[in-house]
C-alpha cells in the first residue's frame, strides 16, 4: 500500500494494472487488516483501490443542513455538492494522472455517512459506474422521501447496501428509522431499473467491517 496526503486527505493506494479505480470514503484512522484487505482487493479484481480518509465527515458527506445527532453534536454542514464537484474535478484528475489512468472506469465504497453521500450521488453524476454503500445513514433529515421523487443520473450499473440488524435499536431516534428508511430506497432503485443487491447482517453500524467490505466489493466490481 502507498501512504500519500493529498489536499489534507489522507490516500491509501494500492495499484492495480487496469482503469479501473475504486474509491472508498472511510473514516479516519483506517485499520491495518481493512488495507491488508484491499491490498488483496486490488489485485483479485484488477481494481486499483484509493482509500481516502480525512474527510469533513459532518460537512462535506451530507446534502443539506441538519441537526446533530445525540447530544451535543456538531449539525451537519449540508455541503456534499461541493465535496463532489471537487471529486470528479480535480481530485479524480489527479489520482488518476498520478495511477497513470486514462478514461477511468469508477466506483464508489461508502460507510455510515459516506455511504449516505454514495447513495445521493446516484441523483447527482454519471461517473460512477458502480455503488456500494455499508450502513448507509439513510434516516438523515427527509432524504428516503427526496430520495423517492428524485431523477436517477444513470450510469451506476450496480448498487450495494448494506446493513447491521441491530442498527434499528439506536438511542438516537433519527436513527431507528434506518432500516425502514433503506428498504424504502431500495424499492425506489428497484422500481427504477437500478440492479440493487441488499444484505442485512448480525451486527451494528459497519461492525464487523470486513465481512461487508468484502461483500460489497464482489457484489460491484465484476472480474475481468
Amino acid at each position: 500500500m502507498e501512504n500519500r496526503q493529498y489536499r489534507g486527505f489522507i490516500l491509501e493506494i494500492a495499484r492495480a494494472e487496469s482503469n479501473r479505480v475504486c474509491y472508498l470514503l472511510l473514516p479516519k484512522g483506517v485499520k491495518p487488516d481493512v488495507l491488508c484487505f484491499l491490498e488483496k482487493a486490488a489485485e483479485q479484481y484488477r481494481c486499483s483501490m484509493v482509500a481516502i480518509s480525512g474527510v469533513d465527515w459532518n460537512d462535506a458527506l451530507t446534502p443539506w443542513l441538519a441537526c446533530g445527532v445525540f447530544r451535543k453534536k456538531k449539525a451537519f454542514g449540508g455541503k456534499a455538492a461541493d465535496f463532489l464537484t471537487a471529486l470528479q474535478g480535480e481530485y479524480f484528475h489527479d489520482i488518476e494522472e498520478a495511477l497513470g489512468v486514462t478514461d477511468a472506469e469508477r466506483y464508489l465504497v461508502g460507510v455510515s455517512l459516506s455511504g449516505l453521500f454514495a447513495i445521493w450521488t446516484l441523483t447527482q453524476t454519471s461517473v460512477l459506474k458502480g455503488i456500494a454503500a455499508i450502513s448507509p445513514s439513510l434516516w438523515y433529515d427527509n432524504f428516503a422521501e427526496w430520495f423517492g421523487s428524485a431523477d436517477l443520473k444513470g450510469g451506476a450499473q450496480k448498487v450495494h447496501i448494506s446493513l447491521g440488524d441491530k442498527e434499528k435499536n439506536s438511542k438516537e431516534q433519527r436513527m431507528t428509522k434506518v432500516e425502514t428508511c433503506t428498504e424504502e430506497i431500495v424499492r425506489v432503485l428497484a422500481a427504477k431499473g437500478v440492479a440493487v443487491d441488499f444484505q442485512i447482517f448480525d451486527g451494528t453500524h459497519f461492525s464487523p467491517i470486513l465481512p461487508r467490505l468484502e461483500l460489497a466489493l464482489a457484489s460491484i466490481l465484476p472480474f475481468l
